[in-house]
């Protein structure tokens, strides 16, 4: 049974609730007092809209229907290869990217957006449950793919993916593509903002092409200089920062 708001048990340590946000990396302590008065903040399931409340480690604490980490929050960027798929769901999973990144984390940390055992490049994995819902709504982020495909692609296929396609309900819209200098006919690049690679394979299939392999060149601005495939390495603040200021 959870404890109510403030019920302290025995002489547990409190802090501020703004002073908790702005340590769990939310918001300023300034933007922490205005989120309270929104409502925005819950404790132990309820709105809490008080300035000066108090919380302690037992209390559960969500802003913006979101749980923060009790936990140090991780940010991870992975060279995914070829073999190991990446998934948000439960379960066991035979040849998951946890195993490459146990050295690391003791618990599962999941992964921005699934990426299946053919496709290999970057994958961003955090537990930072704030910005994992940022990002996975976020219309902002900008991706490039080096994509391999079972025939040449001819200008007026080009001209095809450029118009875009109703894929999942949603507009399939590309920013830019393609063919690759030095490369053949069937190999092109191709940026887009916030589409999975799912639907970025359906949306080959809709003009009758079929993708042989996938890779991720870059996500958000990041990229894969100085990460051979199936290495991994921390973000920068300074990278971290920048993800969350986008929109």
């Amino acid at each position: 049974m959870k404890r109510k708001p403030n019920q302290l048990k025995g002489k547990e340590e409190s802090i501020r609730l703004n002073k908790y946000l702005s340590n769990a990396g939310i918001c300023s302590r300034r933007e922490a007092d205005e989120n309270i008065k929104m409502g925005l903040v819950h404790v132990n399931g309820k709105v809490i809209t008080q300035m000066g409340f108090k919380v302690t480690a037992g209390d559960e604490v969500k802003f913006d229907g979101s749980r923060i980490q009790k936990t140090a929050s991780s940010y991870l960027l992975l060279n995914k290869p070829k073999g190991f798929v990446a998934t948000s769901q439960g379960g066991v999973i035979k040849k998951s990217v946890q195993e490459l990144i146990r050295s690391v984390a003791k618990t599962k940390i999941p992964p921005i957006g699934d990426m299946g055992r053919p496709m290999t490049g970057l994958l961003l994995l955090t537990n930072d449950e704030i910005l994992r819902k940022k990002l996975n709504q976020s219309p902002s982020i900008a991706m490039v793919y080096h994509v391999v495909l079972d025939k040449n692609v001819t200008p007026e296929m080009i001209k095809q993916l450029k118009k875009g396609q109703i894929i999942f309900n949603k507009q399939a819209k590309i920013n830019a593509i393609s063919h690759l200098d030095g490369k053949s006919k069937n190999e092109i690049g191709i940026e887009l903002h916030s589409l999975s690679p799912a639907a970025l394979v359906k949306l080959f299939d809709s003009i009758g092409l079929k993708v042989i392999h996938m890779d991720r060149v870059t996500f958000g601005g990041l990229t894969k200089k100085d990460l051979p495939r199936g290495n991994w390495r921390k973000l920068s603040i300074k990278e971290i920062g920048f993800l969350k200021m986008l929109p």
